[in-house]
Protein backbone atom coordinates (compact mmCIF):
# COMPACT_ATOMS: atom_id res chain seq x y z
CA UNK A 1 0.00 0.00 0.00
CA UNK A 2 1.02 3.70 -0.68
CA UNK A 3 2.15 5.40 2.50
CA UNK A 4 1.71 8.97 1.95
CA UNK A 5 3.57 9.66 5.29
CA UNK A 6 6.59 8.09 4.42
CA UNK A 7 6.65 9.39 1.11
CA UNK A 8 6.15 12.74 2.31
CA UNK A 9 9.14 12.10 4.63
CA UNK A 10 11.19 11.00 1.68
CA UNK A 11 10.79 14.16 -0.23
CA UNK A 12 11.79 16.51 2.47
CA UNK A 13 14.81 14.22 3.09
CA UNK A 14 15.67 14.29 -0.49
CA UNK A 15 18.85 17.17 -0.50
CA UNK A 16 20.29 16.91 -4.40
CA UNK A 17 23.11 18.88 -5.11
CA UNK A 18 23.15 21.95 -7.06
CA UNK A 19 23.02 21.77 -11.05
CA UNK A 20 24.91 24.99 -11.08
CA UNK A 21 26.90 27.37 -8.48
CA UNK A 22 24.29 29.76 -7.22
CA UNK A 23 25.44 32.98 -8.16
CA UNK A 24 24.88 36.24 -5.11
CA UNK A 25 22.69 38.69 -6.46
CA UNK A 26 24.35 41.25 -4.23
CA UNK A 27 27.18 41.24 -6.25
CA UNK A 28 27.73 42.35 -9.38
CA UNK A 29 28.54 40.12 -12.71
CA UNK A 30 31.63 40.98 -14.12
CA UNK A 31 31.59 41.87 -18.06
CA UNK A 32 34.55 42.42 -19.17
CA UNK A 33 33.28 45.09 -21.92
CA UNK A 34 33.92 48.77 -22.71
CA UNK A 35 30.82 50.73 -21.75
CA UNK A 36 31.26 54.20 -24.05
CA UNK A 37 31.30 57.17 -22.46
CA UNK A 38 33.17 60.86 -23.07
CA UNK A 39 36.56 58.58 -21.89
CA UNK A 40 36.09 55.32 -23.46
CA UNK A 41 36.13 55.18 -26.87
CA UNK A 42 35.58 51.49 -28.15
CA UNK A 43 37.52 50.46 -31.25
CA UNK A 44 37.48 46.60 -29.94
CA UNK A 45 33.86 46.40 -31.01
CA UNK A 46 32.90 44.98 -34.62
CA UNK A 47 30.47 47.59 -35.59
CA UNK A 48 31.86 49.08 -38.67
CA UNK A 49 28.36 50.72 -40.44
CA UNK A 50 27.16 51.59 -36.01
CA UNK A 51 23.94 49.03 -36.94
CA UNK A 52 24.33 48.08 -33.72
CA UNK A 53 23.79 51.44 -32.21
CA UNK A 54 20.50 52.17 -34.56
CA UNK A 55 17.43 52.54 -33.04
CA UNK A 56 14.85 51.45 -36.20
CA UNK A 57 16.42 48.20 -35.57
CA UNK A 58 16.22 47.39 -31.65
CA UNK A 59 12.48 48.52 -32.03
CA UNK A 60 12.40 46.24 -34.99
CA UNK A 61 13.87 43.53 -32.79
CA UNK A 62 11.39 44.22 -29.55
CA UNK A 63 8.58 43.92 -32.28
CA UNK A 64 9.19 41.15 -33.58
CA UNK A 65 9.83 38.96 -30.43
CA UNK A 66 6.53 39.82 -29.35
CA UNK A 67 5.53 38.62 -32.51
CA UNK A 68 7.05 35.54 -32.91
CA UNK A 69 9.51 35.22 -29.11
CA UNK A 70 13.40 35.06 -29.15
CA UNK A 71 13.98 31.37 -30.51
CA UNK A 72 12.68 29.14 -32.88
CA UNK A 73 13.41 26.23 -31.47
CA UNK A 74 13.98 23.84 -34.37
CA UNK A 75 16.21 23.22 -37.28
CA UNK A 76 15.77 25.05 -40.45
CA UNK A 77 14.34 21.69 -42.35
CA UNK A 78 11.87 20.75 -39.25
CA UNK A 79 9.54 23.80 -37.78
CA UNK A 80 12.55 26.46 -37.43
CA UNK A 81 11.84 28.45 -40.56
CA UNK A 82 9.46 31.20 -40.77
CA UNK A 83 8.22 33.43 -43.32
CA UNK A 84 10.71 36.05 -42.25
CA UNK A 85 13.32 33.24 -43.08
CA UNK A 86 12.26 32.67 -46.54
CA UNK A 87 12.05 36.55 -46.54
CA UNK A 88 15.51 37.09 -46.07
CA UNK A 89 16.63 33.76 -48.81
CA UNK A 90 15.60 35.80 -51.43
CA UNK A 91 16.35 39.28 -50.32
CA UNK A 92 19.86 38.52 -49.59
CA UNK A 93 20.38 36.02 -53.22
CA UNK A 94 19.07 39.32 -55.08
CA UNK A 95 21.61 41.58 -52.79
CA UNK A 96 24.21 39.48 -53.83
CA UNK A 97 22.96 39.01 -57.71
CA UNK A 98 22.69 34.82 -56.91
CA UNK A 99 19.96 32.99 -57.26
CA UNK A 100 19.25 31.74 -53.84
CA UNK A 101 20.70 32.14 -50.53
CA UNK A 102 20.58 30.00 -46.72
CA UNK A 103 21.37 31.42 -43.96
CA UNK A 104 22.84 29.56 -40.52
CA UNK A 105 22.27 30.49 -37.17
CA UNK A 106 26.52 30.85 -36.03
CA UNK A 107 29.17 32.53 -38.54
CA UNK A 108 31.81 30.22 -37.57
CA UNK A 109 29.63 26.88 -38.73
CA UNK A 110 28.48 28.68 -41.57
CA UNK A 111 32.53 29.15 -42.88
CA UNK A 112 33.20 25.64 -41.75
CA UNK A 113 30.13 23.76 -42.91
CA UNK A 114 29.64 25.60 -46.68
CA UNK A 115 32.93 23.83 -46.85
CA UNK A 116 32.26 19.86 -45.49
CA UNK A 117 28.84 20.15 -47.50
CA UNK A 118 30.74 20.44 -50.37
CA UNK A 119 33.38 18.81 -50.84
CA UNK A 120 34.40 15.24 -50.19
CA UNK A 121 37.63 13.02 -49.24
CA UNK A 122 38.33 12.53 -52.72
CA UNK A 123 38.73 16.27 -53.81
CA UNK A 124 41.42 18.36 -54.00
CA UNK A 125 40.70 21.69 -51.89
CA UNK A 126 43.27 25.07 -52.80
CA UNK A 127 43.40 27.03 -50.02
CA UNK A 128 45.95 30.40 -48.85
CA UNK A 129 48.11 29.27 -46.32
CA UNK A 130 46.71 32.25 -43.60
CA UNK A 131 43.03 30.59 -44.31
CA UNK A 132 40.99 31.99 -41.54
CA UNK A 133 39.81 29.12 -38.05
CA UNK A 134 36.91 28.57 -39.67
CA UNK A 135 38.05 27.53 -43.35
CA UNK A 136 40.82 25.20 -41.82
CA UNK A 137 37.80 23.28 -39.10
CA UNK A 138 35.75 23.07 -42.75
CA UNK A 139 38.42 21.26 -44.35
CA UNK A 140 39.21 19.07 -41.11
CA UNK A 141 35.59 18.19 -41.40
CA UNK A 142 35.74 17.35 -45.41
CA UNK A 143 38.87 15.17 -45.19
CA UNK A 144 39.88 16.46 -48.66
CA UNK A 145 43.09 16.51 -50.07
CA UNK A 146 44.18 20.47 -48.50
CA UNK A 147 47.34 22.28 -51.14
CA UNK A 148 48.14 25.60 -49.69
CA UNK A 149 49.46 28.24 -51.83
CA UNK A 150 51.24 31.63 -50.61
CA UNK A 151 49.16 34.35 -48.96
CA UNK A 152 46.90 35.86 -51.70
CA UNK A 153 48.99 35.09 -54.50
CA UNK A 154 47.45 33.69 -57.98
CA UNK A 155 51.03 33.26 -59.61
CA UNK A 156 51.79 30.16 -56.60
CA UNK A 157 48.69 28.87 -56.80
CA UNK A 158 48.25 28.04 -60.46
CA UNK A 159 51.81 26.77 -59.63
CA UNK A 160 50.19 24.25 -57.03
CA UNK A 161 47.42 23.25 -59.59
CA UNK A 162 49.83 22.58 -62.06
CA UNK A 163 52.06 20.17 -59.41
CA UNK A 164 48.81 19.01 -58.26
CA UNK A 165 47.10 17.88 -62.26
CA UNK A 166 51.02 16.42 -63.27
CA UNK A 167 50.82 13.94 -60.49
CA UNK A 168 46.73 13.07 -60.57
CA UNK A 169 46.06 9.65 -62.44
CA UNK A 170 42.90 10.24 -62.76
CA UNK A 171 40.88 13.16 -62.78
CA UNK A 172 39.66 15.02 -59.68
CA UNK A 173 37.02 17.47 -58.51
CA UNK A 174 39.25 20.86 -57.42
CA UNK A 175 37.89 23.90 -55.24
CA UNK A 176 39.74 27.35 -54.20
CA UNK A 177 38.48 29.22 -51.12
CA UNK A 178 39.69 32.55 -50.70
CA UNK A 179 38.86 35.05 -48.55
CA UNK A 180 37.54 38.73 -49.25
CA UNK A 181 39.61 40.12 -46.68
CA UNK A 182 41.83 38.29 -44.25
CA UNK A 183 40.75 37.43 -41.46
CA UNK A 184 44.51 37.14 -40.27
CA UNK A 185 46.29 40.16 -42.07
CA UNK A 186 43.80 42.38 -43.85
CA UNK A 187 45.11 41.76 -46.89
CA UNK A 188 42.67 42.10 -49.72
CA UNK A 189 42.12 39.54 -52.15
CA UNK A 190 43.32 39.65 -56.28
CA UNK A 191 40.01 38.04 -56.84
CA UNK A 192 40.29 38.91 -60.69
CA UNK A 193 43.63 36.91 -60.97
CA UNK A 194 42.25 33.93 -58.95
CA UNK A 195 39.34 33.52 -60.61
CA UNK A 196 41.33 34.06 -64.27
CA UNK A 197 43.46 30.74 -62.79
CA UNK A 198 40.25 28.69 -61.93
CA UNK A 199 38.88 28.98 -64.72
CA UNK A 200 41.67 28.48 -66.70
CA UNK A 201 41.57 24.78 -65.04
CA UNK A 202 38.08 24.48 -64.26
CA UNK A 203 38.27 24.75 -60.57
CA UNK A 204 35.18 25.71 -58.66
CA UNK A 205 35.30 28.84 -56.38
CA UNK A 206 34.31 29.53 -53.02
CA UNK A 207 34.66 32.87 -52.03
CA UNK A 208 34.26 34.17 -47.91
CA UNK A 209 33.10 37.72 -47.87
CA UNK A 210 32.69 38.34 -43.70
CA UNK A 211 34.43 41.45 -43.90
CA UNK A 212 33.53 42.17 -46.51
CA UNK A 213 30.52 42.45 -46.78
CA UNK A 214 28.80 45.60 -46.29
CA UNK A 215 32.32 47.75 -46.65
CA UNK A 216 33.22 46.71 -50.07
CA UNK A 217 31.44 47.68 -53.14
CA UNK A 218 29.60 51.56 -54.04
CA UNK A 219 26.41 49.59 -52.21
CA UNK A 220 28.20 47.00 -49.94
CA UNK A 221 27.67 44.15 -52.18
CA UNK A 222 31.33 43.40 -51.58
CA UNK A 223 34.28 41.93 -53.64
CA UNK A 224 32.34 40.94 -57.07
CA UNK A 225 30.98 44.74 -56.67
CA UNK A 226 34.29 46.14 -55.90
CA UNK A 227 35.75 44.38 -59.27
CA UNK A 228 32.79 44.52 -60.69
CA UNK A 229 33.05 41.00 -61.34
CA UNK A 230 30.06 38.63 -62.52
CA UNK A 231 28.61 36.95 -59.23
CA UNK A 232 27.71 34.05 -61.17
CA UNK A 233 31.45 33.43 -62.08
CA UNK A 234 31.46 32.55 -57.93
CA UNK A 235 30.71 29.11 -57.41
CA UNK A 236 29.75 30.15 -53.72
CA UNK A 237 29.65 33.19 -51.74
CA UNK A 238 29.81 32.92 -48.20
CA UNK A 239 30.26 34.49 -44.93
CA UNK A 240 29.51 36.00 -41.39
CA UNK A 241 26.46 38.80 -40.38
CA UNK A 242 28.75 39.56 -37.90
CA UNK A 243 31.08 41.86 -39.40
CA UNK A 244 29.23 45.47 -40.92
CA UNK A 245 25.77 44.11 -40.99
CA UNK A 246 25.28 44.02 -37.06
CA UNK A 247 23.68 40.67 -36.45
CA UNK A 248 24.70 37.04 -35.55
CA UNK A 249 24.70 33.75 -37.94
CA UNK A 250 26.19 33.47 -41.46
CA UNK A 251 24.76 33.07 -44.95
CA UNK A 252 25.85 30.61 -47.98
CA UNK A 253 24.71 32.30 -51.49
CA UNK A 254 25.03 30.40 -55.19
CA UNK A 255 22.71 28.91 -57.93
CA UNK A 256 19.33 27.11 -57.21
CA UNK A 257 21.10 23.79 -57.03
CA UNK A 258 24.47 24.64 -55.16
CA UNK A 259 22.24 26.30 -52.15
CA UNK A 260 19.10 23.09 -52.36
CA UNK A 261 22.54 20.39 -52.40
CA UNK A 262 23.31 22.80 -49.16
CA UNK A 263 20.31 22.22 -47.23
CA UNK A 264 20.59 18.63 -47.51
CA UNK A 265 24.31 18.03 -46.86
CA UNK A 266 24.80 21.15 -44.52
CA UNK A 267 25.24 19.19 -41.35
CA UNK A 268 24.69 22.34 -39.37
CA UNK A 269 22.35 23.79 -41.09
CA UNK A 270 20.15 20.59 -40.72
CA UNK A 271 21.26 19.86 -37.12
CA UNK A 272 21.01 23.34 -35.62
CA UNK A 273 18.63 25.52 -34.75
CA UNK A 274 17.72 27.99 -37.29
CA UNK A 275 18.32 31.40 -36.71
CA UNK A 276 16.12 33.34 -34.57
CA UNK A 277 13.91 35.53 -36.41
CA UNK A 278 14.42 38.89 -34.84
CA UNK A 279 18.07 38.51 -36.02
CA UNK A 280 16.63 37.60 -39.00
CA UNK A 281 14.63 41.03 -39.33
CA UNK A 282 18.23 42.54 -37.96
CA UNK A 283 19.73 41.24 -41.74
CA UNK A 284 16.97 42.58 -43.35
CA UNK A 285 16.94 45.64 -42.31
CA UNK A 286 20.60 46.28 -42.54
CA UNK A 287 20.68 45.56 -46.06
CA UNK A 288 18.13 47.84 -46.50
CA UNK A 289 19.60 50.85 -44.87
CA UNK A 290 23.56 50.56 -46.48
CA UNK A 291 22.62 53.06 -48.51
CA UNK A 292 26.07 55.27 -49.13
CA UNK A 293 27.23 54.25 -45.90
CA UNK A 294 29.95 51.82 -47.68
CA UNK A 295 30.98 54.77 -50.07
CA UNK A 296 31.94 57.16 -46.24
CA UNK A 297 33.49 53.91 -44.36
CA UNK A 298 35.56 53.40 -47.90
CA UNK A 299 36.89 56.91 -47.74
CA UNK A 300 36.91 57.08 -43.68
CA UNK A 301 39.16 53.64 -44.28
CA UNK A 302 41.79 54.71 -46.40
CA UNK A 303 41.94 58.48 -44.28
CA UNK A 304 42.50 56.54 -41.13
CA UNK A 305 45.17 54.30 -42.69
CA UNK A 306 47.08 57.33 -43.87
CA UNK A 307 47.29 58.63 -40.67
CA UNK A 308 48.58 55.62 -39.11
CA UNK A 309 51.36 54.92 -41.77
CA UNK A 310 52.28 58.61 -42.54
CA UNK A 311 51.81 60.28 -39.00
CA UNK A 312 52.48 57.59 -36.54
CA UNK A 313 54.75 55.88 -38.68
CA UNK A 314 52.91 52.53 -37.80
CA UNK A 315 53.58 49.62 -40.00
CA UNK A 316 50.53 48.93 -41.35
CA UNK A 317 49.67 45.41 -43.22
CA UNK A 318 46.17 45.31 -43.93
CA UNK A 319 44.43 46.97 -46.95
CA UNK A 320 43.83 51.01 -47.26
CA UNK A 321 40.26 50.00 -47.49
CA UNK A 322 40.04 47.13 -44.86
CA UNK A 323 37.56 47.57 -42.08
CA UNK A 324 39.76 46.70 -39.59
CA UNK A 325 43.57 48.15 -39.17
CA UNK A 326 46.19 45.72 -38.04
CA UNK A 327 49.63 47.21 -36.93
CA UNK A 328 52.45 45.24 -36.42
CA UNK A 329 55.12 46.64 -33.91
CA UNK A 330 58.70 44.88 -32.90
CA UNK A 331 59.38 44.62 -30.47
CA UNK A 332 56.46 42.86 -28.88
CA UNK A 333 57.51 45.04 -25.59
CA UNK A 334 57.13 47.94 -27.92
CA UNK A 335 53.38 47.07 -28.66
CA UNK A 336 52.34 46.39 -25.42
CA UNK A 337 53.97 49.96 -24.80
CA UNK A 338 51.43 51.16 -27.86
CA UNK A 339 48.48 49.40 -25.57
CA UNK A 340 48.60 50.25 -23.04
CA UNK A 341 49.43 54.18 -23.80
CA UNK A 342 46.14 54.24 -25.40
CA UNK A 343 44.07 52.16 -23.19
CA UNK A 344 44.79 54.24 -20.47
CA UNK A 345 43.90 57.01 -22.44
CA UNK A 346 40.46 55.71 -23.00
CA UNK A 347 41.13 54.14 -26.67
CA UNK A 348 40.30 50.51 -26.72
CA UNK A 349 41.12 47.61 -29.14
CA UNK A 350 42.35 44.49 -29.59
CA UNK A 351 46.14 43.30 -28.65
CA UNK A 352 46.04 39.99 -30.60
CA UNK A 353 49.03 36.85 -31.46
CA UNK A 354 48.92 39.23 -35.30
CA UNK A 355 49.29 42.71 -33.77
CA UNK A 356 47.07 45.55 -32.44
CA UNK A 357 43.39 45.19 -34.45
CA UNK A 358 41.37 48.30 -34.65
CA UNK A 359 38.32 47.98 -35.59
CA UNK A 360 36.83 51.06 -37.77
CA UNK A 361 33.06 52.40 -36.91
CA UNK A 362 31.64 54.88 -39.78
CA UNK A 363 29.98 57.24 -36.75
CA UNK A 364 33.45 58.68 -36.29
CA UNK A 365 32.92 60.43 -39.25
CA UNK A 366 29.94 62.47 -37.68
CA UNK A 367 31.85 62.48 -34.48
CA UNK A 368 34.59 64.75 -35.27
CA UNK A 369 36.05 65.76 -31.81
CA UNK A 370 36.02 61.80 -30.78
CA UNK A 371 37.78 61.23 -34.04
CA UNK A 372 40.36 64.03 -33.25
CA UNK A 373 41.33 62.70 -30.10
CA UNK A 374 41.96 59.05 -31.30
CA UNK A 375 44.16 60.71 -33.52
CA UNK A 376 45.85 62.13 -30.78
CA UNK A 377 46.26 59.44 -28.61
CA UNK A 378 47.57 57.23 -30.94
CA UNK A 379 50.26 59.96 -32.50
CA UNK A 380 50.97 59.91 -28.43
CA UNK A 381 51.60 56.18 -28.81
CA UNK A 382 53.31 56.31 -31.76
CA UNK A 383 56.33 59.18 -30.00
CA UNK A 384 57.42 56.45 -27.44
CA UNK A 385 58.36 54.15 -29.24
CA UNK A 386 59.96 56.52 -32.44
Amino acid sequence: MFDEALFQQRLDDFKPEPLIIPVDPTKDIEILMVAEDNINIDLAKVNYLNLLNNDEIKKICEDTIREYGVGTCGPPAFYGTTDVHFELHERLAKFLRMEDSIVYCYGFLTLSHSIAAFCRKRDVVFVDERANLAIEQGLDIALSKVVKFTHNDPEDFKAKVQEVIAKEKKKTRKFLVVEGISWRTGKLCPLPEFIAVAEEFKIRVFLEESHSLGVFGATGRGLTEYYNIDPKRIDMIFGTFEGAIGSIGGFSAGSYIAIEHHRMFGSAYMYSASLPTYLVKVVLKSIELLGDAPRKFSGLAKTFNHFLEKECRFKVESHPEAPFKLIRIKPKTDEIKVSQYCKERGVHFIQSDEGLVINLNVSLLDEKEKLERVYEVLKGASELIA
